[in-house]
């Protein structure tokens, strides 16, 4: 039995996020900040396509457009029960000198707001839908916007949006103005509670409940709709064998997603890492993985395409679907609903390289992809040279670790070799102390034995003396 363990569990005890401590302040302000690197589907051929002169949209996929991302917890409050409740705080700056691109740049993208008002329209009495279709007319509004690359992801003002609000017909659509960005800018909506890990470490940052509620009310199944994982940042230490599936909880997707073990990577300074991935199959239609089935929801007994997950009731209603960038792992018919869609594993999966003793992640990235689909409705125009359920490639987002300080290197590196090194005379040392001592051991008992066979080689010479003597005295006699 080695004694390491002493020195594992002081140095995770380190990771509870205890108010004031220093992993509970980096919890809070985190010494890492990301990067965002968007990629635009540029439609390029929409007129030939609404004159009839092509069958198919072509895009071209523009970008990265780099921003820097600053995320804090805010409204922090701990409790005594050993959880911890906040909202985020994001804000991003445009990087010029990393980005492909200019954020005044001008791109042709789905007009989100117009197709989403006609989907929500389409079991809307004939009435609301004539007006509808002329309240679209008198604005001339169209299928293909174009846009500066800035207020298509981070927002501006159209007159849709009123629209849109009008005829939403009581959903949640209810922003001043649009971007496909726009939420994840500012503070959260959403209120989340997590545990510290100071009652069990075990249940470090994973998610115990979002608004105050541990399960959602959106998939067909409880295990489906419960709100489980982390948010990606850490994971409890525990989870750390190859043979566990982690989960992170993405709240844009309204779904926890799984990571998987691949492999052992070497990282800066020679850290050793392990790669998990997210599963080819997490996307899949339900009869390549089952476990799919409780993501067909909006009481239709059909599922999407291999490749795709209806994130519309995540979406205030919007009929967005995400999936990899380039529908990568998805159905071929995806690609070919459009021209200029190359999917490339390399370029396109998600993977996490994880400190096998931290449990953290020290670099990676996600990449998830936006699409909207198309629904056509009788009584309003504006859709008709699409397929309805065409899906249409909007963005892909690319998140990955940008600069780590000093202080967290040195960290990363300490936690990693000095502990390594403290196991190591732990281990080697107990051995030594362990050979020591048997050898100790060994010659006690070699003396203890030879001083005995010492008083026992005596023994046989004075007694036969004494017999004799005996005998002697006896002859004599």
């Amino acid at each position: 039995m080695w004694f390491t363990d002493i020195y594992d569990n002081s140095l995770l005890e380190n990771l509870k996020l205890s108010h004031k401590s220093t992993a509970a302040e980096w919890w809070e302000k985190p010494p890492v900040n990301p990067l965002l690197k968007v990629h635009i589907f540029n439609y390029t051929n929409m007129d030939d396509f609404f004159n009839g002169k092509a069958d198919k949209l072509k895009v071209v996929d523009l970008g990265p457009y780099v921003y820097h991302e600053t995320a804090e917890k805010v409204n922090v409050s701990y409790h005594g029960n050993g959880t911890i409740t906040y909202k985020e705080l994001r804000s991003y700056q445009f990087l010029a000198n990393q980005s492909s691109g200019m954020q005044y740049d001008k791109v042709v993208v789905p007009n989100i707001p117009m197709i989403t008002a006609i989907s929500q329209s389409a079991d809307e009495s004939l009435f609301k839908k004539m007006v509808l279709n002329t309240a679209l007319s008198g604005v001339d509004a169209k299928a293909f916007k174009v846009l500066p690359v800035d207020s298509f992801l981070w927002g501006y003002e159209d007159d849709l949006l009123n629209l849109a609000k009008k005829f939403s017909f009581d959903n949640e659509m209810s922003f001043s103005k649009f971007g496909i960005l726009m939420t994840r800018n500012g503070t959260s909506a959403e209120t989340f509670t997590i545990y510290s890990g100071e009652n069990d470490l075990k249940q470090l940052a994973i998610i115990k409940d979002l608004n105050g509620k541990s399960s959602l009310d959106i998939w067909t199944t409880d295990e489906c709709n419960r709100v489980d994982g982390t948010d990606g940042s850490q994971f409890p230490p525990h989870l750390m064998d190859k043979r566990q599936t982690l989960y992170v909880f993405i709240k844009s997707l309204c779904r926890k997603f799984p990571l998987r073990y691949e492999k052992e990577v070497t990282l800066f300074d020679g850290i050793p890492a392990w790669r998990y991935k997210a599963p080819t199959d997490v996307f899949a239609h339900p009869s390549i993985n089952a476990d799919n089935q409780c993501f067909c929801h909006l009481g239709s007994a059909s599922c999407p395409l291999s490749g795709l997950l209806n994130a519309t009731l995540c979406s205030y209603g919007a009929p967005i679907y995400a999936s990899f960038p380039h529908f990568y792992t998805g159905d071929r018919k995806l690609l070919e609903m459009v021209e200029g869609l190359d999917p490339q594993r390399e370029k396109h999966e998600t993977f996490a390289d994880i400190h096998p003793r931290l449990a953290f992640p020290i670099d990676g990235a996600s990449r998830f992809q936006i699409n909207i689909q198309v629904k056509k409705t009788s009584y309003i125009s504006g859709l008709e040279p699409f397929n309805d359920g065409q899906i249409l490639p909007v963005i892909w987002l690319e998140v990955v670790p940008g600069h780590i300080s000093e202080e967290l290197r040195n960290m990363i590196y300490h936690s990693t070799f000095s502990a390594n090194a403290i196991q190591f005379s732990f281990k080697y040392g107990s051995l030594l102390i362990c050979v020591t001592t048997f050898a100790l051991l060994a010659m006690t008992c070699y003396f203890r034995t030879k001083n005995a066979d010492d008083i026992n080689s005596e023994k046989p010479e004075d007694q036969p003396t004494v017999k004799l003597n005996s005998m002697n005295s006896e002859i004599r006699s």
